[in-house]
């Protein structure tokens, strides 16, 4: 099912302190995927933005963590940050 920024920026943040990544956009890419520009906000996502392809049929607990691992392995957009 496909899922809101909101709804990944909730599943990333179980304490809701809104600190955790910030979705600054969403775009479909096909039927099975789609892709959140995505910035990282604390250890270890910090200083971290990228956009992220997840898969449409994962909840949004599911796409978190293809998110969360596209986050830490990189290769990041630092450029991004300087905006």
């Amino acid at each position: 099912m496909a899922i809101t920024g909101a709804a990944l920026q909730a599943a990333a943040d179980a304490a809701n302190t809104m600190r955790v990544i910030k979705v600054n956009q969403q775009i479909p890419i096909d039927a099975t995927y789609d892709a959140f520009y995505v910035v990282g906000e604390v250890s270890p996502y910090a200083g971290r933005a990228m956009w992220c392809r997840t898969t449409k049929a994962g909840n949004a607990a599911a796409q978190w963590v293809e998110v969360a691992a596209a986050l830490v392995a990189g290769p990041c957009d630092t450029n991004a940050l300087d905006n």
